[in-house]
């Protein structure tokens, strides 16, 4: 700290019975006992550089509801200072905003047509508006707690990092703008108390905070570590990795156990999929399971939740009832689900593929379903089904199964592909929402369709016609603008336009495959740039829950899982909805192992939140299904929850989503082993172990219980930079484990040099 430029201070907040504030300041080099809030102060400042740390002891007195902390006055400030806080706030979250509930309307009303400037719900921000501007967040409201400010005119950047919480709670991180804002202020506060921005999902932002101060007595203390970077910084990105180099280093990082193996859990999705999801009356696999009662968005949508994407892995993995039901899928599917214009409606409801509806429960407790804007789709939509439908068809051929698609369907494709380019070339853009009759982007901007240069590649691949070029001016938009400024939304649609993790994730799909595609480099910067975007939304520690919570009762280790979205503010399990194989091929074209172990978190992470037999995790939250009061088999809901956004920390619904098509690619498209033979790199993404013996073969251990089948990837290190197939993990040799088995493995090499 003794190098950051910016004078600190000592502050002392006390909040009245009315929750008004009352603020004391002192210096931070202040010596000696010193008075504060009615009380005599022990204070203790280290600064290091970058550990430091704040302590505070009450000699005498006592005082009621206050907290305290450091406070740094940032002068020369303007509002183009991004500010960073992992997994919640992006670009200071300075977009237009209107007062939403949760969830939103599909489309709000002052969403444009024409605007690219993100809209957003009522989040805590900092203000587009003139007057008073205040951010205010909680440690526990990011994914690596702390802070990031990149100062464009200084090009410095700013990192402050925080543990989790102290025996006080969840520290507070706050940043004031002045009316001019030419100057403001940051605050790092213990305990950490929200105020007039305290967010609720049920009703955005609240005047009242439900937080309250601390309360001590003689002899207390409030110790405040952090960690404080101040670095040379030329862009967003350099804060970017400036956070990826230094996410994890205020927590001890443990390795995360090993519980089920992965094919162990694909068999119980197998399963389950193939006995609660398939609806034989539709031909459909269902995307989610919640009430007992069908909506539109639980039976059936186009990508993002699974639809088109579970048949892929069923197709792959599944066994001859899986690939003929996948076949049904496809063919209700193509051509009857697409519009006009030649994009695929949303959802299949009443025996017809319609868009845009929504479903309400009125007076008497009954669900109606509605039209909210028309026939529009969500252009994530169209990225999804585009490159899942590719991927499964080109696997298809990859295997020798040709007569099982239909021309039809590549004439379904082509016209969506076409359709994609010809609007690209209308509107120079592919916004949010289009139109699936007339082809027109009703909303404008966001990176909604992150996956679609990665989908015209695959279309380019099966159909034998050129749409790289066209991809590759979609991913250079993405590149320049959204990935450049530090800002990708659109594509979950319950969070209107505010920043996302899963464009992101989409976007480094995109990025791999224009590198391999045209063998230019700067793609492949962009996709390692995207990854160490993408960090930056998945929890870098594990998190401590709340005694007697469901995930604290089953041991959960959070580290790997996502924050969804700066609106929906809820831990994930997994990418919606992609396995990271991208990941693993950004790894493979950098070199950079910090990636791999990344995939790992987030791979590894995922089997301990499925219901099973004998694991009983418990189902508190009310709005999934009625009386169910553990996971049922096969089930992983949409809940790691670890933010205060209105749900109880560390609890789950009864509920069966998207989660469980992200753990079924998870075994789909990575290996469960990784290793190199010439360099000695071993990465276990599966719940197994792994090492070489004294000859430097391979040997792979399974300490479950359960048996499995394990996907070994083994390649020479100077082979990374060669491309791999989309569906590369389909080939991969697999070795089978009894539990607790250890068996050496053969040096199956993925290039086989003898005959290359």
């Amino acid at each position: 700290m003794q190098h950051f430029p910016y004078p600190c201070e000592l502050i002392f907040t006390q909040l009245d019975a009315s929750q008004l504030e009352f603020c004391e300041r002192v210096p931070c080099d202040a010596q000696g006992p010193l008075s504060a809030l009615g009380g005599s102060w022990q204070l203790q400042v280290d600064t290091g550089d970058p550990a430091c740390k704040l302590s505070a002891q009450l000699l005498s007195g006592q005082v009621e509801n206050i907290a305290l902390g450091l406070s740094w006055k940032l002068t020369g400030w303007s509002p183009a200072s991004y500010v960073l806080i992992p997994g919640a706030v992006y670009a200071g979250n300075r977009f237009h905003s209107t007062a939403y509930p949760y969830s939103p309307p599909k489309v709000g009303p002052s969403m444009s047509s024409t605007d690219r400037t993100p809209y957003i719900g009522d989040l805590p921000r900092l203000s587009l508006e003139e007057g008073p501007s205040h951010l205010d967040q909680m440690s526990i409201d990011a994914a690596t707690p702390g802070m990031g400010i990149y100062f464009p005119e200084q090009q410095k950047a700013l990192l402050l990092l925080t543990p989790q919480q102290n025996s006080w709670g969840p520290f507070g991180l706050e940043l004031l703008e002045n009316d001019a804002r030419d100057e403001a202020e940051l605050r790092l506060m213990s305990p950490g108390l929200r105020h007039d921005q305290y967010f609720s999902i049920n009703g955005g932002f609240c005047q009242e905070s439900p937080d309250r101060g601390a309360t001590l007595k003689p002899g207390d203390r409030i110790e405040l570590p952090f960690q404080l970077h101040w670095v040379d910084c030329d862009s967003i990105q350099g804060l970017f990795d400036l956070l990826f180099a230094h996410r994890q280093d205020c927590f001890d990082v443990s390795p995360l156990r090993k519980e089920i193996p992965f094919s162990a859990v694909w068999d119980i999705l197998h399963e389950k999929h193939n006995r609660e999801n398939w609806r034989e009356e539709f031909d459909l696999y269902q995307v989610s399971i919640n009430s007992e009662i069908d909506t539109p968005s639980m039976l059936f949508q186009s990508g993002w939740c699974g639809g088109m994407i579970t048949p892929y892995a069923m197709v792959q993995e599944g066994d001859d009832v899986s690939l003929q039901r996948s076949l049904r899928n496809l063919d209700l599917f193509l051509p009857d689900a697409m519009g006009q214009a030649g994009f695929f409606h949303e959802f299949y409801w009443e025996g017809q593929w319609q868009s845009q509806l929504q479903a309400t429960w009125n007076a008497e407790g009954r669900i109606e379903i509605h039209a909210v804007n028309g026939p529009w789709t969500l252009v994530r939509r169209v990225g999804d089904v585009l490159y899942f439908i590719c991927r499964t068809l080109l696997l298809l051929q990859e295997r020798g199964l040709e007569q099982h698609i239909k021309g039809e369907w590549l004439d379904c494709l082509k016209r969506n592909a076409d359709s994609i380019v010809r609007n690209w070339k209308r509107y120079g853009e592919l916004g949010q929402y289009l139109n699936v009759d007339t082809g027109a982007v009703e909303v404008a901007g966001s990176s909604a369709g992150a996956l679609i240069p990665a989908a015209l590649i695959l279309a380019t691949r099966l159909l034998q016609e050129d749409y790289v070029t066209v991809a590759a001016e979609i991913g250079e938009q993405y590149r320049s603008h959204d990935l450049a400024q530090g800002v990708t939304c659109g594509g979950p649609g319950d969070a209107v336009q505010a920043p996302d993790s899963e464009s992101v994730a989409a976007l480094i799909e995109s990025f791999v495959l224009l590198h391999e595609e045209t063998g230019e480099g700067h793609w492949a910067q962009a996709a390692q740039d995207a990854v160490v975007q993408c960090a930056s939304w998945a929890l870098s520690y594990d998190y401590e829950f709340p005694e007697g919570s469901a995930l604290q009762e089953i041991g959960a280790q959070s580290r790997g899982a996502f924050l969804a979205n700066v609106q929906n503010k809820t831990g994930v399990p997994g990418i919606c909805t992609l396995s990271g194989q991208g990941i693993l091929r950004v790894f493979r074209m950098s070199g950079d192992l910090r990636f791999l172990d990344l995939l790992y978190e987030i791979a590894h992470s995922i089997p301990q939140y499925m219901g099973r037999e004998d694991k009983a995790i418990p189902t508190r939250l009310r709005w999934g299904r009625d009386g169910v009061e553990r996971l049922p088999p096969g089930w992983i809901c949409e809940r790691v929850n670890v933010t205060q956004w209105g749900e109880a920390l560390g609890e789950i619904s009864a509920y069966s989503c998207w989660c469980e098509v992200a753990m079924m690619l998870t075994w789909c498209d990575l290996p469960g082993v990784y290793a190199q033979p010439d360099s000695g790199l071993i990465r276990c993404l599966d719940h197994v172990e792994a090492g070489w013996d004294a000859a430097g073969k391979l040997w792979i251990h399974n300490p479950t219980g359960y048996p499995a089948r394990v996907r070994v990837m083994i390649e020479e290190e100077r082979d990374m930079s060669r491309a791999l197939p989309v569906n590369m993990a389909a080939t991969l040799p697999v070795l089978e484990l009894a539990p607790g088995e250890r068996r050496m493995m053969e040096h199956t090499l993925l290039v086989d040099r003898e005959n290359a």
